[in-house]
């Protein structure tokens, strides 16, 4: 039976095994996936058994997205463009990063009807999601993106007309179009946690929390209040999940089989 899994720190807030399972199913295919979790110094010895073929492929999240890429022995032009990996595969003894948020957040992005180009964006977080997030929103044509972060020298690189900034200088941008929220900052256990202060609640039209446990954030809950329409991270992770099942098994698969799996999971994770 082939193995697949996800790789992190701390996974207890993970859906991703429940969603590979409902997709190993639609597909009627026989596999496994399970969450892996790992320290940092344990990670090498790990990759080892990827590569001697103990996992066919595995997603990999918070915190390790940036740092697994000194690891591999390629990267895919789409990962070293954004310089994040979220999905490994292993061909011929080799192991292969890519990388799927990009797709799954566009994806998200069509199904929600969200149009970027000529957009003014916030971006919150400057992490692998974040990597992700910025360069899909320049390739969907987005104007203006302002990315927040908590490092007072963050390497995190922008455009010349975007900008890096401090959270205290949010609260000077008037309006923006939409809110992505890339940190975990609100996920379960801490969920009475937001990444916002009031004073940085300024106006959107949009907010998509990348978070999807909870189901609502307090971030999404009070701009839902303010009447933005927020979305969570659950169909961005489906989708991303399908695309890494696409690399892993070099097929493409039916596109309305994120909408079947999100449909069918929905009530069950949510109850």
């Amino acid at each position: 039976m082939e193995k697949f899994g996800l790789l992190g720190e701390k996974l207890g807030h993970s859906f991703s095994k429940e969603i590979h399972k409902a997709f190993f199913k639609t597909i009627q295919k026989e596999a496994e996936y399970s969450l892996i979790e790992k320290k940092y110094e344990e990670i090498p010895n790990f990759l080892e058994k990827l590569r001697n073929g103990e996992y066919k492929g595995i997603n990999v999240t918070i915190p390790y997205k940036v740092e697994i890429m000194q690891y591999l022995d390629e990267i895919s032009p789409v990962a070293k463009e954004i310089g994040a990996v979220n999905t490994v595969s292993v061909k011929d003894g080799k192991l292969i990063g890519d990388n799927t948020d990009y797709f799954g957040f566009i994806k998200t992005l069509k199904i929600k009807n969200i149009k970027i180009e000529g957009s003014k964006v916030l971006i919150l977080g400057t992490g692998g999601a974040a990597k992700s997030v910025y360069n899909a929103l320049i390739d969907e044509g987005a104007e203006h993106i302002y990315v927040a972060t908590i490092s007072e020298n963050d390497p995190f690189k922008v455009r010349k007309y975007d900008r890096l900034l401090n959270y205290s200088e949010i609260r000077n941008i008037k309006s923006v179009n939409l809110i992505v929220n890339c940190t975990p900052v609100g996920m379960y256990p801490e969920i009475n946690m937001s990444p916002l202060e009031e004073v940085n609640l300024i106006q959107t039209d949009y907010l998509v929390d990348l978070i999807y446990n909870p189901e609502e954030t307090v971030l999404m809950k009070k701009y839902r209040l303010k009447g933005a329409e927020c979305v969570n991270g659950f169909m961005m992770l489906i989708s991303q999940a399908i695309k890494s099942e696409e690399i892993w098994n070099d097929k493409i698969y039916n596109e309305n089989i994120s909408k079947e799996i999100y449909n069918k999971l929905v009530k069950k994770l949510y109850k």
